[in-house]
């Protein structure tokens, strides 16, 4: 865990210096005018996007912990190059790259933890290595501040050495990464007889294998464009990441609007990362406290609600209520763990190798297509404050809000359809869990197993 954690939040630090870039000159430097900021956002999770399927097919046939390690590497020579860019060409090149490059992460991430953890466990763990977003954020953005304040008066601009630093680190960790990220077959460190223990405990899971070298199933492919549970979690997904799209690539932006310095942008920023994160926290609580509970959904519809309320309160009030914008954007933060709860139901509730492959592409495919249009809807006219692209993320998160509770009440039903088929036949519970486990030993699909339940 603590592998997946550093890699997950040295992954999104890029995503922080973008930001923070921007007060250190970034854009004056570069000659970036118009909309060519948010296409920098714009055009890395169109690549990010692109990648997605074929990084899940490679995922699939070569060892995925390898395949991650490479793609590590090459984030710090992206992140080193993006320092020695001069014009929006040269950015857009770059970070295009960057984003094939970050496409395998996280859906790579979810498959490992399937591979390692029963499905009571996975939440939690994965929560864990989200949450670095929030944690990592909060201190990249005081190592930003101090690399950029310190190279002013120096030959490279502030941002160049913020991206120089950053990219250090990721290659770095790349290094470090090949030799340690494992899955349990592979692991070094595991006895043949704990691998096999190991592989074992996951039975229960009803959900298949979740190693690489399995080979790929079309028909599972199919079924994930026939499975209501996968536009659930596709339509919610886009929604939400429009929103934070949008409102995450212009947050150091929007700050400036509020007539802060550049001291002043980077830190008011601090509390919203640390609600991110404190927020992360007690859901991880919640999660590890009650396993067995069907929470997720509940607490996603929760927890987007001080989401939609911030950023009318943003959109809303003028500079004159300076603190009520403030607090607003703070309270933004807590949509970010019910993105994270939403992303993780694939390994929960997705069985079949190949149609979980295929499920967590499409998830973050849909992911990649809402950062790409919300920096969009902030148009360069509506500048510095963007009311009309605050007024989207709130609709976008509104209407996540109802698609959340159509969803709770479909697999709800579609659970209770599943038990009355199973009582109807006579079957026992443990009979119903002893097949379920055997069917899912067998690579077969949440759909195919008619032992299968999911949890919401």
């Amino acid at each position: 865990m603590p592998i997946l954690m550093i890699t997950y939040g040295i992954q999104y630090s890029d995503k922080i210096t973008l930001s923070s870039s921007v007060a250190f000159d970034l854009r004056q430097d570069t000659h970036l005018v118009g909309n060519e900021f948010a296409w920098l956002s714009t055009g890395f999770y169109l690549a990010y996007l692109i990648a997605e399927l074929p990084f899940g097919w490679v995922m699939q046939k070569f060892p995925m912990e390898k395949v991650i390690s490479y793609t590590v590497l090459g984030w710090g020579i992206c992140v080193f190059g993006l320092a020695a860019c001069n014009n929006f060409t040269q950015l857009m090149a770059i970070r295009t790259l960057l984003g094939i490059l970050e496409a395998p992460i996280s859906p790579g991430f979810l498959i490992i933890v399937t591979a390692w953890y029963k499905r009571e466990e996975q939440l939690l763990r994965s929560m864990m290595f989200f949450s670095m977003n929030s944690f990592f954020s909060l201190f990249i953005l005081m190592a930003n501040y101090g690399v950029g304040k310190a190279a002013i008066g120096s030959k490279i601009e502030s941002w160049r050495a913020i991206h120089l630093f950053l990219g250090a680190v990721s290659f770095l960790w790349g290094i470090i990464l090949y030799f340690t990220l494992c899955a349990p077959k592979s692991a070094r460190w595991l006895s043949q007889g704990e691998k096999t223990l190991a592989h074992a405990r996951l039975v229960s899971n009803k959900t298949g294998e979740s190693t690489s070298g399995i080979k790929f199933k079309w028909n599972q492919l199919w079924e994930c464009f026939v499975d209501p549970q996968i536009y659930f979690i596709m339509l919610t997904t886009i929604l939400k990441s429009s929103a934070s799209g949008g409102f995450s690539t212009f947050s150091t932006i929007i700050l400036q609007s509020f007539n802060l310095n550049t001291e002043q942008t980077i830190v008011y920023q601090l509390p919203w990362y640390a609600i991110q994160f404190v927020s992360v926290c007690v859901v991880s609580y919640v999660v590890n406290t009650y396993p067995g509970k069907n929470l997720n959904l509940i607490m996603a519809f929760t927890l987007l609600l001080p989401a939609v309320v911030g950023i009318f309160l943003e959109a809303l009030l003028n500079n004159d209520h300076l603190w009520g914008r403030l607090v607003g954007f703070w309270i933004t933060g807590f949509y970010t763990p019910a993105s994270f709860i939403i992303w993780s139901t694939t390994g929960l509730n997705v069985a079949g190798r190949t149609k979980k492959s295929c499920a967590q592409a499409i998830t973050f495919m849909a992911f990649c297509a809402g950062y790409c249009i919300g920096p969009q809807m902030f148009y360069a006219s509506s500048a510095p404050q963007y009311r009309p692209g605050l007024y989207f993320c709130s609709a976008c998160f509104f209407t996540a809000e109802l698609l959340i509770a159509v969803w709770y009440v479909w697999v709800r039903w579609e659970n209770r359809r599943r038990d009355k088929k199973a009582e109807a036949q006579g079957l026992t519970l443990e009979q119903r869990n002893l097949e379920g486990c055997l069917l899912g030993l067998q690579d077969i699909t949440d759909r195919e197993n008619p032992h299968f339940r999911y949890r919401y």
